[in-house]
């Protein structure tokens, strides 16, 4: 996965490891109320949940669409956590961080939550998208 851009000062290529990079920066913002986790709702990192960039690569999605950019990722939160505090959270920063380097079209981010921990994990489906539009 990687994206390609070319401008008058030669060719960008951002590779799937600048993204997994950002999401990762991102979630440890989010101080452990934030959990990376692939699409059924199984915690990314195993025992010490310190996720690897080629661990995490296998359950992104990035890609260039006709008119933006599109990241996606699965996360599990923490019971009783503010889901809405915590998308501000992650997706800001992941906004931040992406938005110089693909400046020249919108950004739509979406984080996908699989789960709720406490004790075990709860399955849920909720969606949480945002789009950032440029300046």
């Amino acid at each position: 996965m990687s994206l390609e851009r070319v401008n008058p000062k030669g060719t960008l290529k951002i590779n799937g490891m600048v993204f997994t990079s950002v999401i990762l920066a991102a979630v440890a913002k989010a101080k452990g109320k934030v959990l990376l986790a692939s699409e059924k709702g199984k915690i990314l990192g195993g025992f010490d949940k310190r996720v690897s960039h080629g661990e995490l690569i296998g359950h992104i999605k990035a890609e260039e669409r006709e008119n933006e950019y599109f990241l996606e990722f699965f996360v599990i939160t923490e019971f009783g956590s503010s889901i809405k505090e915590l998308a501000a959270i992650v997706m800001d920063s992941i906004e931040a961080d992406l938005l110089p380097m693909l400046s020249d079209k919108a950004l739509l981010i979406d984080m996908k939550i699989v789960g709720v921990k406490s004790k075990k994990i709860a399955l849920r489906d909720l969606l949480i998208e945002r789009r950032y539009e440029v300046n």
